[in-house]
């Protein structure tokens, strides 16, 4: 055996490419930055990886490997994916431009839903129909299908998919045409709705399927040159991808289903950030996650992440369980713009990794990261682990412009800047707090990302937060949160029938079924090496005739004694503590069985700091803006402050991979585990 073994967490984003390894012999972590390659993302991996090998780390010792990536999210924004075929049951072929026929902003009457992802010529029928119970009503039509191959073959198209009417009871028909297709088309990709995403809503599910088939050649493509670039520089774990329930999966799995792996890297910090609220021995917190391009915020309430059954992306729906993200187009790369009504505006839009911000030596917009150094908050030296040194005179060049129109001087109008992109978050921040009857003033704000730490204390503020917490690593948390993940996985069934007529031994057998589905697919995980397991169990259910259902967790006794009355009791419970009301007379629906397997690899343990009572001594002083004010701050090394210390607003606290802005009236102290917990003073606001 090799005398290191390591484990390596990567996520790929916007700006840059961050990687996390830990040594398992010792337990000592090194946090990298490296910028990404937009146009072959590998090739950032790569070069993170050459960063190591020049710190004397052997790749050959990096048993476990494990990467978040936007490669399915970015094609379905710029809408570049696979060119799609869409097979259907008859009468059935404008389903995608029906959509669900709602506008998709209620209180805008000009609002439009978006052009379908395959278009109506590439969208096909075939006689075939099931009732609602799966029975066969019309027997798939074999000749017809043969006439519909031919027009798919010419029509030259990179996948198939087949959703037919009510397939996720009955998958005969689909399973049929799949058999078929892979004799006549046997290049052509074909996905079915029916082993993708077996649930009802017809169009949802043809969505997800779709989606599913739109973004796979371009994540295989990535997932092959990833395996490729790993062999070629010596790595011999086999990877995982990160998926966007916050658990793990195999990269051949990750190949067939990477609609699982849409919203997978802010979802993985979500992860690496309910390590820190448990350490830091928080219980409600608000994730805040500012990066290159986007501001990306989660609530995790009671210690356990808020997922969503659906989500949608470019306008379609995504129903799969996800770690529920909000996102505002603020982050270090977004840059700053003067509107047509002469309003100072930050974002959406960002310079990226290439050409980036001014102050990198070769974009001229004036960006975020901009306004940070002419504001005096990053050392131009140190920016990112020492890997740029910043041109502070090209922030300058690049904000006069918009400082001349605003009548401001430079460092003002990058104030005004840091400001206008505060703006936004606090109103994101403010609508999903409302949204979920959260008072922000029970929670924390944990600020982690590359611009998340600058911005925290100043969000906090605003929105009358009153502590901040910011973990050891925190721009590089979400691929610590990538080591940490689980291998998670969800088995779906859905039932839709009355319970009280659904006997429980009947449904013990559904959800024993499922669980052992569940099994099967932790098993088929290449390589995995688990402390432990455990199967968690769900019903999507609803009162008689109601529209939609809630989420309700059975226990597996309720299920092995046959306790029918005490899942309708907590259904009355939890519908009374969601809506606040329920009804003891009223039926009960279900609608999905749902077997969710958690697998748990080793996690990564967090060392206890070093105690002291001293002072910290701060490296220099430096004039800084906060707010329109010219403070001189001390400027402190993270890596020098011990458990028990505490620092002082207005102060600077640097590392590697990011800075720390303290704002007068708040104190930052350490606690054991090294995070920093950010209050506000006694007689502050």
């Amino acid at each position: 055996m090799a005398e290191n073994r390591f484990r390596l967490g990567i996520d790929i984003g916007g700006t840059f490419t961050d990687l996390v390894l830990l040594d398992q012999n010792n337990g000592n972590i090194i946090s990298k930055k490296t910028p990404t390659v937009t146009e072959d993302p590998t090739q950032g991996i790569t070069n993170g990886l050459h960063a190591l090998k020049e710190m004397g780390i052997s790749t050959e010792d990096i048993e476990y490997f494990v990467h978040g990536t936007t490669i399915g999210l970015n094609t379905i924004i710029q809408r570049n994916g696979a060119k799609v075929a869409f097979l259907v049951t008859e009468g059935f072929r404008d389903m995608l431009s029906f959509q669900r026929l709602r506008l998709p902003v209620p209180y805008d009457f000009r609002s439009r839903h978006p052009e379908p992802l395959v278009p109506r010529d590439s969208v096909f029928t075939v006689k075939e129909r099931l009732q609602h119970d799966g029975t066969v009503v019309r027997p798939l039509d074999m000749d017809e299908l043969e006439r519909k191959m031919d027009a798919i073959k010419k029509a030259d198209v990179d996948g198939v998919v087949i959703c037919f009417l009510h397939s996720y009871i009955n998958p005969v028909h689909e399973l049929q045409v799949k058999e078929k297709m892979a004799e006549q088309l046997p290049n052509v990709k074909v996905n079915l709705s029916s082993e993708l995403w077996p649930q009802m809503r017809e169009y949802e599910r043809s969505m997800m399927t779709i989606l599913n088939m739109y973004v796979q050649p371009k994540v295989e493509h990535h997932f092959k040159h990833l395996k490729q670039r790993l062999e070629a520089e010596a790595v011999p774990a086999h990877p995982y991808i990160t998926q966007s329930n916050g658990g793990i999966m195999d990269i051949d799995t990750a190949s067939k289903q990477p609609v699982r792996t849409l919203f997978s890297g802010p979802a993985a910090g979500v992860i690496g950030a309910l390590d820190m609220v448990k350490k830091a021995g928080f219980d409600n917190v608000i994730t805040f996650d500012v990066g290159g391009t986007s501001a990306d915020i989660s609530i995790i309430e009671n210690r356990y992440p808020t997922y969503t059954q659906s989500n949608h992306l470019g306008g379609f729906p995504v129903m799969l369980p996800s770690v529920s993200m909000y996102s505002v187009g603020a982050g270090g790369g977004s840059y700053a713009w003067i509107d047509n009504g002469g309003m100072l505006k930050v974002g959406p839009d960002s310079v990226g990794s290439t050409p980036g911000p001014a102050c990198y030596g070769v974009g001229d917009k004036p960006a975020l990261t901009d306004a940070f150094l002419v504001c005096g908050y990053l050392n131009t030296e140190s920016f990112a682990g020492g890997g740029f040194a910043l041109d502070v005179e090209r922030s300058k060049q690049a904000i006069q412009p918009i400082a001349d129109y605003l009548e401001l001087t430079i460092q003002e109008t990058a104030d005004r800047m840091i400001q206008v992109a505060i703006a936004n978050m606090f109103a994101e921040v403010n609508n999903i707090m409302e949204h979920h009857g959260f008072d922000p003033r029970e929670f924390a704000l944990l600020g982690y990302g590359g611009a998340g730490p600058v911005l925290s204390n100043l969000l906090a503020e605003e929105i009358q937060v009153n502590e901040v917490l910011i973990p050891p690593l925190p721009g590089t948390l979400s691929a610590l949160g990538a080591l940490n993940a689980d291998f998670i996985h969800d088995e779906i069934k859905t039932e839709q029938v009355l319970l009280e007529n659904m006997p429980m031994d009947e449904l013990h057998s559904k959800f024993e079924q499922l669980a052992q589905q569940a099994l099967n697919w932790l098993e088929s995980q290449e390589g995995t090496d688990l402390d432990d397991q455990e199967l968690l169990y769900t019903i999507d259910a609803r009162y008689q005739h109601q529209a939609y259902e809630i989420e309700l967790p059975i226990q597996p006794e309720w299920l092995d004694k046959g306790k029918k009355d005490e899942i309708i009791h907590q259904f009355h419970q939890l519908h009374f503590n969601q809506y606040g009301h329920s009804d003891t007379d009223a039926s009960i629906e279900l609608m999905n069985l749902h077997v969710r397997i958690v697998g748990q690899p080793p996690k990564v343990t967090s060392p206890i700091v070093e105690q002291s009572d001293a002072q910290p001594v701060s490296k220099i002083n430096r004039d800084i803006m906060l707010k329109g004010n010219i403070y001189e701050a001390p400027v402190y090394n993270r890596s020098e402050l011990m458990y028990g210390q505490d620092v002082e607003g207005p102060a600077i606290i640097e590392q590697n991979d990011t800075t720390v802005v303290l704002l007068n009236e708040w104190k930052a102290k350490v606690n054991r585990y090294g995070h920093l917990i950010l209050s506000r003073e006694k007689g502050g606001q």
